[in-house]
This record gives structure tokens, sequence and C-alpha cells, in this order.
């Protein structure tokens, strides 16, 4: 059994679309600890696993780091909430960044072959 040391399953079941923390990656929930401990404030998640079957039915292509359970969205309402989300996710050693208008989007989707050292936004 996947456990976390500052998430519960409960927050896996509330995330859109609604997972378990089973779903996940485990060396993504340690790393996603870690990034916790270092960022030094709680962190809400918005999107964690995402089936290929959701990931489709969205018009995405079904391989992103979702579908296999080593990416999150995390809630992030503010500048300075981005600032230590970001900063810890790279002290880390995150590679894989999203930013949007209410969330930053972190992922190891470089260990299923998506390209590492990037960041970009979903402002478009």
């Amino acid at each position: 059994m996947k456990k976390c040391k500052y998430f519960a399953e409960s927050e896996f079941k509330r995330c859109d679309p609604p997972c378990s923390m089973q779903d996940m990656d485990a060396g993504f929930l340690a790393l996603l600890d870690e990034v916790r401990e270092r960022a030094g404030i709680p962190l809400v998640l918005n999107c964690a696993y995402r089936s290929i079957a959701h990931d489709k039915a969205k018009g995405r292509t079904g391989n992103s780091a979702h579908c296999s359970g080593m990416a999150v969205d995390i809630r992030c309402l503010n500048s300075g909430t981005r600032w230590k989300l970001i900063r810890a996710a790279l002290a880390c050693g995150i590679t894989r960044i999203g930013v949007g208008k209410t969330f930053v989007h972190i992922d190891v989707g470089e260990r299923k072959g998506l390209p590492p050292c990037v960041i970009w936004d979903y402002y478009n």
C-alpha cells in the first residue's frame, strides 16, 4: 500500500478526475512529499492520475505523465505560492513544469521519454 507523509488518499479522490494514491508512481509520490517539505506550504492537488482513455476523451494524446501516475497539477492562486512551489520542484530535480493561471503542473515524464528541462504555460 502506497503512503505519503503530506498527502491523504482523500486528496486524490477530490482530484479531477478522481483517482487513488495507489494509481500513482511510488517514486513520484516520494518526490511529491519532498517538494511539499521544501516548499514549506500546503499543496492542494487539482489533478493527479488520469487514465489513457480519459486523456484521449479530452482530445489529448494519452502519453501524458499523468497517465503513468508521474504528474500532478497543484492549485496555485498567487505569485508567492508559485515561486515557492517552482523553486522547491527545481531543487528536487523536477525538470518538467507547466504554469497555468490557477495551478502549477509538475512531472517526471522524462522517465517515459518526454523531453526534460522544459517549462511551458497554459495561457493560450
